[in-house]
């Protein structure tokens, strides 16, 4: 795996959900600009306190990822057609919100 800093805005709501061991977690898909026409959408998961931050964020807000990727692979559900992408398991997060609120608790 490579250890990777990504920087993008959800391309949808988060959920956060609770695993069988009561731990909550969260998908979510980020879409990164990486100075090309498209997007890359970058598909996470993270765990615990990162799964509660992110999980209070909304399509089109900004976040900021650290943790492991790996490149990935599926069917499209309309063609058939191989598509390619990545996946992140999160070590840690960002959000302007954790900002925010580090400069109004100093």
């Amino acid at each position: 795996m490579i250890e990777a800093l990504m920087s993008g805005k959800l391309f949808r709501d988060t959920i956060i959900k609770t695993s069988a061991n009561q731990n909550p977690y969260c998908n979510f898909i980020l879409s990164v600009h990486i100075g090309e026409d498209k997007p890359v959408l970058v598909s996470g998961i993270a765990f615990n306190d990162s799964a509660e931050k992110i999980a209070k964020l909304k399509k089109g807000d900004a976040l900021s990822v650290t943790g492991s990727i790996k490149p990935s692979q599926w069917a499209d559900k309309n063609t058939g057609e191989i598509k390619h992408g990545l996946t992140m398991t999160v070590n840690d997060c960002l959000s302007v919100y954790d900002l925010k609120k580090r400069r109004n608790d100093g």
